[in-house]
Order: structure tokens, then C-alpha cells, then sequence
């Protein structure tokens, strides 16, 4: 159904596409500065993309996962003038693609269509500059095309902080496999960062029947992080208080290879087979310094050496067969993924006892030291196998059968250091525990499909769990078997060609992690100690969603609303005990506070959030006026001292944006958001913690005669009720660029946080209490830079987007963003 006026957009049964051409941005610019423009799509200064409450986590190209589907390296390299439209996707994963047959929460998926005649060239684009304090970037991207072949190589060499690889993108059914480290762009992460990228994917339709494709990528780098964090916990009388102070090192590589093979054997079979390997080593040293009060206080210095390797190996595979018969369709698939994760761990603390005067207790003071030695291995094995029924012209049944399970054998080995120094195994703190989650879901529902009117499907689903445990240390079995029930929803309705509403209920059950239910202790920290609970049983997630879109094609207004709703039964949830150890040192007497962690299932818990986006053109499309905001509402359980605490954590938050761009020369944008939240507890004494975000952001870009371009990009945080954190950072960015060689390059002299008021400021609602935190960033600096993109298709360079008028648009320096590359849906969605 396509909208004909001042915003066209087409809205499909899981999609909305957007037409390109309707949004135009100037020459040179980049698919990120199309998203900007486009109503209901949000784009944060970082490049993260957002849409209708949930964040984008994907990105393919004509239908096919682009670098292993990492967002930002399409939509920060991919030329605009290349794009013919724009989809948001509600993507259930291939299978579901293939079958029709959709279950659980969809991902928010971007789709990038590239114009037919933009498929047969080359894109070139490449970036190379020096600064003070030794910044440095060297950048590039190259995508070479001819049809059924593409050919994309990256490279990227900064200290700036900016963007590498994304390991969490793509994968090839639903999401990513591994997550590696990465940053954002112009230094807007924590730390000072270093860091090298490279990587290239192929893929090549080798006949009309076999489509392969392959990747390869590869990050490294070393962070220096320097947080200070406040936390403060609810125990139903004296508040537990705690001032940490910390500077981390750490270096990481991650390496990743993809292979896909689709082959539609005919027109009523298609095989799809993707098998990945994955490597991730890191290297961490820290030292820290704590102070924690409660009735009385005590200090905590500890020195830490972390080494980990994580290799991974695994594979997709995915059959599917439609029969002769209209609506009948089988499909079947597997995944197996095989990982291991070895961590080696030297840990030294240090601690200093206080009296109730607060002052120190001469001689208390104890030191430990520990050697963890951690090897898990885990295999995971999923089966799905879906059938469709038709039973008339518009309905039919489908059968749905999961079997699903993970295998986990893990060791902790502990070794302690004696008073001279001399190391001990540990038997109480050491631990051979092998454990293993079973599934079963079997569903059937009725499916009723009218096309683009309204469609909507009702069944049920039973789910059997198998939960068993063995600890060959302490000789101890644990299981437990459950058993759940409930309904499954799907309901679509398209009121007019511009008006659409879904309604989505799923429910599924999650395992407990190894730190939850192995039953030795982890001293990882002396002074929190973990106790896992053998017995624990598995969750039951329970889920709504709600999603209405309209767009009003004569004045080109676009609304949208939605509300999410979650209910956990057996949620595993901590509870918290205190244990004061007494210190007797001659008169002076004290105690060492101890939290201990341990763990147990538990109703109540449930969550909301509830948002809207509007968005409206004016003057013939110079101005367009952006404003939403989300209400999110999160009903807590844990326990303190074994009583009972319900947190409820309320957060508000509304933002406005105006894009003004009353003539070619001109392209400003400015902002500002509003975030409000408060968390009350129900224990007795119980702290409320309230802090509130005021954000001011303005981004501009003016066009000096035909080749010159001043940008500002400034934001303004104003900060309240941030415990012991006081930062409310104006940060100033600006450039003069000269654009060369018929636009294609272009010469910039770009500055910094100008101020030098950059900092990181985070605040986080626990389950008992909150912490904000405060942690170092790139400053001010200073960088030239040279810039060149150069584009060929169908045998004529691009020199400008001769369909687009300008309209602003704006890539900022700071790097190109890389990722890697999957497979897209089997049969294709309707796109």
C-alpha cells in the first residue's frame, strides 16, 4: 500500500518502508544521514538507532546480512545516493520467514534497498588523519559489485575511540552468537582507547540455484578505564554505603568467521547451511580501592590479573519445504554451538578495620590472596521443526515442536596463599559441577491470514523443563523438572492503507546460569561471596506487545504508540545476607562486613513500558518537528536478610527535535531530552533514590559559498540527584572543512570538546538499591584530516546525486565503524 503525498511510507503486515528519494540529504553524505530524517526513527549522537521503544539490531542490504549485520558499519559507510528505499523490520528469524509460522519477540531489523542500477560499481571511501596528544586515524572501506557479486574489505587504525567491529551483529537466525569489545565514535565511551580493525565478506551467487557467502573479521585494543562509583543498598535499617575508586587496563582480540550456503534446490525447496568460528582473548589488570560504611567502616584494596580465552565454534541449518498444495509448508532446523571459556584469575586484597568512633583498629588489618583457575564448556543443541495445514482459502493450522538443550561442564579450581606466601587448594571454594537444561515446546495454533487487510493466529503452547545437576566434588545431584502452559497471540490489523495495529503474546522458559546454581561458594570477592542454589527451577517469561502506526499522507504527520509488558514466574532472584564477623584486636572491637550473595525463585516480579513517537513536516518539508517520550514501570523482588523487598523503579522521559533546513546552505538540528527516575523500596528505613537528566543538543552545518562547510556539534547535560557525582559536562565539537576534487575529498581541521568538560555519567537501578558512577573519557583534542570517496556505477562516476537537492546531512569524523556478514531470510520476506 503505497502512500502517495509529503511522506511517502509503505506499511506492510512487519514492515515499514520509507522511500529515500522523498528525504533527500546533500552529495557525499551517508545512509546514517538519511535515517535521521526519516519520522518514527531515532539516531543518537553515538550512530545507535532506535524505533517505536526498541533499539535496531541489525542491518542487512537487499535483503542479506551486510558485515554480519553490524549496524553502524553500513548505515556510517554506505553512500545515500545508493539507497532506493529504507525497511524496518519486525524479524522473527529465517525460519519463521520461510514457514509464516512467527513466535516470541521480534527483533527491530534495518533494511537497506539499493537501486538496481547502484548494483553493478564500486564504492571507495577512506579517511586519514593526526592530531595533538599523538591521535591518529586511518580508515577505509571499499565494496566492489557486479550484480550476483559483492566484494566489501575494511580497515580501521585509531586512538580516538572509535568504532570497531560490533561481534553481537548478525548471526544468522535470530541474532548474534558472540559479543566483542568495541567503542563509540568520537570518544564518547569511558576509557582511552586504542584500536585496530580489518575484515572483508564475499558473496557471490554462483547460479541460479547456490548463493555462497563468507566473512572475516578482526578487532584488538587496549582501554585505560578510571571510575569512580557511588552505591547505596537497602537492608530494611542502616543503609549500606560504598565509595569505589578504580583504573583498569584491559587488551582484547576477537577474531570471527562466517560461511553461508543457500540453495534453493527448486521452487518448492530451499536448504541454507552457516557455520561460524569465533575466538575472543582479554587481558585485565586493575586496582581498586573501596570504602564501604555501614555501621562502622572498612576499607578494601585489591590488585587483580584476569586472563581469558573464549573460542566458539558453531552452525545453522535450515530446511524448508512448501508442498504443491497452497499453504502447506514443513520446515525444519538445527543449531548446535560448541564454546569454551577459560579465565585465569590473581586476585590480592588488602583490608583495614574502623571502630564505631571511625576510627582505625590498630592491627585488624588482614590481607588474601587467590588463585581462581574457571574452565567452562558448554554445547547447546536446538531442533525446530514447524508444519502448516491449510484449511480453506484463508486459514490453516500450524504445529510447532522446539527441543532445545544445553550441556554445561564447568571447573573452579581455588588456591589460596598462606601467611608465607606459599599456595593451598582450597576444597571448600573449589568445584567440578556439570549441569545440563532440557526443553520440550510443543505448539498448535489457527492461523487466519486476509492478506493486506488483518491477519491473526491463537493456539497454545506446553513447555516440559528438565533441569539436572552433578557435583563431582561434593558428590551432590540436583534437578528439577517443570511443566508450563500458556497461550499464544498474533493479531494484525490494518485499518487504512496508513493505519496498522499488532498485538503479540509469547511465553517461554529460561535456565539458571552457572553462577546461580553451582553449590560451592566464589570468592572471586571475599566480600561478596556467591552461593549458588542447586535447586533452583526454571522461569517462565510471559510477554505483550502492542504496536500502532499512522501516517497521515496529506500533511505527512506520523504517529506511533506502543506498550510491552512482562511477567516473570520463578524469576531467580538474589537475596542479600549480612554476616559481621567479629574482630577482637585487645579492647578495640569491630567486625568485618560480609555480603553474601545466594539465590532463589520467586513470583511478583513484572515490567511495563509504554512510549510514543510523533513527527510532522512543515513548510513544504524545511521543517520537521519530532517529539516522544516512554514511561517504564519495573516491579522488583529480591531479599535482604531473607525478608522480602519490592522495588518499584519508575522512569519518565520525553524529547523534542526540530530539523530546520530552510534552504540548501542550512542544516541545524537541535534537541533536548528530559529523563526522570525514582525507585522506592518496601523494606523499612528503605532509601528512595530520585535523579533526573536535562540533555541540550544542537547540530549544525553551514554551507559557506559553493565549498566551504562550518559544523557545530555542541550538547549540554545537566545532571541532579547523582549521588557523590557532580559533572554536568557542556561539550563543544566544531569544523572547518574544505571540500576538494569536484566534492569527492575534503580537507578538515575539527576540534574536540572544546571546553574540556567531557565525562561519562551513568546511574543504574538495582534490585536493592542504585549506584552512579563517573568514568574518564577522550578530552579535548585537536585533528586534520583528509577525507576521499570516490563511487562508480554501471561504468560512470558519481560525482552528485543529481535526484537529490540538498538538504543537509551530517558524517562526522571519528572513524568508520566495521562488522561482519550473515545470510537473510530463506524465501525472502514481502519486501
Amino acid at each position: 500500500m503505497n502512500i502517495s503525498g509529503v511522506t511517502p511510507i509503505t506499511v506492510k503486515e512487519d514492515t515499514i518502508e520509507y522511500s529515500a528519494k522523498d528525504f533527500p540529504v546533500r552529495e557525499n553524505s551517508v545512509v546514517e544521514d538519511v535515517l535521521k530524517k526519516l519520522p518514527g526513527i531515532e539516531v543518537d549522537k553515538d550512530g545507535n538507532v532506535t524505533t517505536q521503544g526498541k533499539s535496531v539490531t541489525r542491518v542487512r542490504v537487499n535483503g542479506k546480512d551486510f558485515f554480519d549485520g553490524d549496524l553502524k558499519t553500513a548505515t556510517q559507510n554506505l553512500p545515500a545516493d545508493i539507497i532506493e528505499n529504507i525497511q524496518i523490520i519486525d524479524d522473527y528469524g529465517d525460519q519463521a520467514n520461510a514457514s509464516g509460522i512467527r513466535d516470541g519477540d521480534p527483533d527491530k531489523i534495518l533494511n537497506i534497498t539499493i537501486s538496481p542500477s547502484k548494483n553493478k560499481g564500486m564504492i571507495a571511501n577512506g579517511v586519514a588523519g593526526g592530531g595533538n596528544d599523538n591521535r591518529y586515524i586511518v580508515s577505509g572501506m571499499g565494496r566492489f559489485m557486479n550484480n550476483d557479486e559483492q566484494l566489501s574489505m575494511m580497515l580501521n587504525l585509531n586512538n580516538t575511540n572509535a568504532n570497531l567491529f560490533d561481534f553481537a551483529g548478525g548471526g544468522n537466525q535470530r541474532g548474534g552468537r558472540y559479543r566483542g569489545s568495541g567503542g563509540g565514535r568520537d570518544g564518547n565511551t569511558g576509557g582511552i582507547t586504542n584500536a585496530q580493525a580489518g575484515g572483508f565478506d564475499y558473496r557471490k551467487d554462483v547460479s541460479k540455484k547456490i548463493t555462497l557467502f563468507g566473512s572475516y573479521r578482526v578487532s584488538s585494543s587496549d582501554n585505560n578505564a578510571i571510575t569512580d562509583r557511588y552505591t547505596e543498598t537497602t537492608t530494611g535499617g542502616q543503609a549500606i554505603t560504598t565509595t569505589q575508586k578504580s583504573n583498569t587496563n584491559s587488551d582484547n582480540l576477537n577474531q570471527g568467521i562466517n560461511l553461508n550456503m543457500e540453495y534453493k534446490i527448486d521452487s518448492l525447496n530451499y536448504l541454507k547451511v552457516a557455520p561460524s568460528i569465533n575466538l575472543s582473548t582479554n587481558k585485565n589488570d586493575g586496582v581498586s580501592f573501596k570504602q564501604i560504611q555501614e555501621l562502622v567502616r572498612q576499607d578494601q584494596n585489591t590488585v587483580s590479573s584476569n586472563d581469558a580465552s573464549s573460542p566458539a565454534y558453531g552452525a545453522d541449518i535450515l530446511y524448508n519445504k512448501r508442498f504443491r498444495k497452497q499453504g502447506r509448508n514443513l520446515s525444519l532446523s538445527y543449531s548446535f554451538n560448541k564454546s569454551y571459556n577459560k579465565n585465569d584469575q590473581d586476585i590480592s586484597d588488602e583490608f583495614n578495620f574502623y571502630d564505631t568512633g571511625g576510627i582505625i583498629v590498630a592491627d585488624a588489618d588482614s590481607s588474601s590472596r587467590r588463585l581462581i583457575n574457571t574452565d567452562n564448556e558448554r554445547l547447546s543443541n536446538q531442533l525446530n521443526v514447524t508444519y502448516s495445514e491449510p484449511l480453506g482459502v484463508y486459514s490453516r493450522l500450524d504445529f510447532s515442536y522446539r527441543y532445545s538443550r544445553t550441556e554445561n561442564d564447568n571447573s573452579k579450581i581455588t588456591d589460596l596463599a598462606d601467611v608465607n606466601g606459599a599456595y593451598f587448594r582450597s576444597d571448600s571454594l573449589s568445584n567440578i559441577f556439570n549441569y545440563s537444561f532440557t526443553t520440550n515446546r510443543f505448539g498448535l495454533s489457527y492461523r487466519y491470514d486476509r492478506n493486506k487487510l488483518y491477519n491473526f493466529s491463537i493456539g497454545m503452547a506446553a513447555q516440559p523443563t528438565t533441569l539436572k545437576g552433578y557435583s563431582e566434588t561434593n558428590h551432590v545431584s540436583a534437578g528439577k523438572t517443570g511443566f508450563n502452559v500458556f497461550p499464544t497471540v498474533r493479531f494484525s490489523y490494518n485499518f487504512a492503507r496508513t493505519v496498522s495495529l499488532k498485538i503479540n503474546y509469547s511465553g517461554e522458559s529460561s535456565e539458571p546460569s552457572f553462577e546461580q546454581i553451582q553449590p560451592v561458594v566464589d570468592l572471586s570477592n571475599p566480600q561478596s561471596p556467591v552461593i549458588g542454589n542447586p535447586n533452583l527451577k526454571s522461569a517462565l517469561n510471559q510477554n505483550i506487545n502492542i504496536e500502532y502506526n499512522n501516517t497521515d499522507a496529506q500533511t505527512g504527520a506520523y504517529f506511533s504508540a506502543g506498550a510491552r509488558g512482562n511477567i516473570t514466574s520463578d524469576r531467580i532472584i538474589n537475596n542479600t545476607v549480612r554476616i559481621r564477623e567479629p574482630i577482637i584486636n585487645g579492647t578495640d572491637t569491630t567486625y568485618n562486613l560480609i555480603q553474601e550473595r545466594r539465590f532463589l525463585n520467586e513470583d511478583g516480579y513484572y515490567a511495563s513500558n509504554v512510549y510514543y513517537r510523533w513527527s510532522k513536516p512543515f513548510m513544504d518539508t524545511k521543517y520537521r518537528l519530532q517529539i516522544g517520550g516512554t514511561v517504564n514501570y519495573t516491579n522488583d523482588v529480591s531479599y535482604v536478610d531473607n525478608e522480602k523487598n519490592i522495588g518499584k523503579n519508575w522512569t519518565f522521559s520525553q524529547n523534542a527535535r526540530l530539523q530546520i533546513n530552510p534552504n540548501e546552505n542550512i542544516d541545524i538540528t537541535p534537541g533536548a531530552s528530559y529523563r526522570y527516575g525514582f525507585v522506592n523500596y518496601s523494606l523499612p528505613n528503605s532509601i528512595d533514590s530520585k535523579n533526573s537528566t536535562l540533555s541540550l543538543d544542537l547540530n549544525a552545518k553551514i554551507y559557506v559559498f559553493s565549498t566551504w562547510i562550518l559544523g557545530l556539534d555542541g550538547s549540554k547535560s545537566i545532571n541532579s540527584g547523582f549521588r557523590d557525582v557532580n559533572a554536568n559536562p557542556l561539550v563543544i565539537n566544531s569544523y572547518l572543512e574544505k571540500q576538494l576534487f569536484n566534492r569527492k575529498g575534503r580537507l578538515r581541521l575539527q576540534g574536540y570538546d572544546l571546553l574540556n568538560q567531557a565525562a561519562t555519567v551513568s546511574s543504574t537501578q538495582g534490585d536493592n538499591g542504585y549506584s552512579v558512577s563517573n568514568t574518564n573519557r577522550l578530552t579535548r583534542y585537536f585533528m586534520l584530516t583528509f577525507a576521499y570517496r570516490f563511487n562508480k556505477f554501471a561504468g560512470r562516476t558519481q560525482n552528485n546525486r543529481g535526484d537529490m537537492p540538498p538538504g543537509g546531512g551530517e558524517r562526522r569524523e571519528g572513524g568508520f565503524n566495521h562488522g561482519g556478514g550473515g545470510g537473510g531470510g530463506p524465501q525472502g520476506r514481502d519486501q
